[in-house]
């Protein structure tokens, strides 16, 4: 109902199409799944005006696309096995396309044939188990001081699946990115070999290359504990984040799904919540938008019934979506929502409180009675005062319960989860 809808939603679609005549549509949509299966995943949209939708019109119908994921060139490949073989320590860094691009066996085993160590983008979670002492966790929303203080010792950067938009803890050293879309290569940083394909494929022809010129290199996984321990020492730990945190991850199993909101416990648990399998910690990425974890929670239960779903919310961003209680409840969906209540835009209210002596406007909320608001929309309703331990039962608990659950934890405020370490 608004002019310009298609140059509205361009910036956040892959591909866009307004269809004017009903016989436009099977065309349309065939192209559609053919941009959502082709490339780096993103939305696509199809406009349809509603007087378009009233015609009639004889259209035939198109068969279901079938499309292979693109394969890397010979050349290409032959660049990427020699840099890596020459490279004395080389650093493996995991963005989301491992993810989508169902890559994380081989992302693992080239890592354990080099014993190069992994950090991976939030995105990226899942792409090398955290139990692995290859895996040196995540990088931190901000501040990754650390990581910093490492990156010169590694003379060859292996991204895969990544836009590099964490470049700017780069030291000039070489990447080798490898990505299926070919416009992010190179995009945000110079010294860049690319490699343009399928990051399964890519990954296990340069592990088969890379076996015909080089033995398996030796283990390193002393060296690479002490560096993961060191990592996350006890100086990184910000507390309550990190007991919360923790219990959660405690008592869901290894394939249960996180969704990490845009909360204080969501952005702590960029890199200390610790993640062992593929798609099972989700972000919001780096739109970084309240409201969107809780029906996230719902259609990934959706998508996966058999899985353990727990969604971490902050009081201001659960009310963006609260009406969605309801779908739940009509539903069935048994999702578990963690909201931590502390009346205010947490980050909002500590910024203008640390920035202008103690002043604050606008940051603190006004919330309903939870368990009523629970009550009222048909579902179970829990209230955690006790801490940490207190969550990780009413969690463990709810997760065994055939009904959708909303956990409030009032909690006062909470130092910066951005701060150096």
């Amino acid at each position: 109902e608004i002019k310009g809808q298609i140059e509205t939603i361009k910036p956040i679609t892959k591909h866009q199409k307004l269809i004017l005549d009903p016989v436009e549509i099977p065309e349309a949509v065939h192209e559609a799944f053919k941009q959502l299966q082709t490339g780096r995943p993103r939305p696509v949209q199809i406009e349809i005006p509603p007087e378009t939708l009233s015609d009639t019109a004889d259209i035939e119908l198109l068969e279901a696309g079938k499309y292979e994921r693109p394969v890397a060139s010979k050349e290409s490949v032959s660049r990427g096995i020699d840099l890596i073989s020459n490279a004395k320590n080389p650093l493996i860094w995991a963005g989301g396309g491992v993810i989508s691009g169902e890559a994380s066996k081989e992302l693992t085993s080239l890592a354990e044939f080099l014993q190069a160590p992994v950090i991976a983008t939030g995105e990226g979670r899942g792409a090398i188990s955290d139990r692995s002492y290859l895996s040196i966790g995540s990088f931190r929303f901000k501040n990754d001081t650390f990581f910093e203080n490492k990156i010169q010792e590694y003379d060859l950067v292996v991204a895969v699946g990544t836009r590099l938009l964490n470049n700017q803890q780069l030291t000039g050293q070489k990447v080798l990115q490898i990505d299926i879309d070919d416009e992010e290569i190179g995009r945000n940083y110079d010294n860049t070999e690319g490699i343009n394909g399928d990051a399964k494929k890519t990954l296990t022809e340069i592990l088969n290359g890379l076996k015909s010129v080089m033995p398996p290199r030796e283990s390193r996984e002393e060296e690479l504990t002490k560096i993961k321990a060191e990592r996350f020492n006890p100086g990184t730990v910000i507390e309550p984040q990190e007991s919360f945190t923790k219990i959660i991850r405690s008592v869901m199993p290894d394939d249960g799904i996180f969704i990490s909101g845009m909360t204080q416990i969501g952005y702590y648990s960029r890199n200390k919540f610790e993640v062992y399998e593929p798609r099972t910690y989700i972000t919001s990425s780096y739109y970084g938008n309240l409201g969107y974890a809780y029906p996230t929670a719902l259609g990934a239960k959706v998508a996966q019934p058999d899985k353990a779903v727990v969604a971490v919310c902050g009081d201001g961003g659960f009310m963006f979506n609260v009406q969605e209680l309801a779908t739940a409840a009509k539903h069935h969906i048994n999702v578990v929502a963690v909201v931590f209540n502390d009346s205010a835009y947490g980050n909002v209210m500590r910024d203008q409180v640390n920035m202008f002596d103690g002043r604050e406007y606008g940051a603190e909320v006004h919330n309903p009675d939870f368990m009523k608001l629970a009550e009222a929309f048909g579902v179970r309703g829990v209230r955690v005062e006790g801490g940490a331990p207190e969550l990780g039962k009413a969690v463990q608990e709810s997760l065994g319960i055939e009904a959708p659950t909303l956990i409030e934890v009032p909690v006062g405020p909470m130092p910066n989860p951005f701060r150096d370490y």
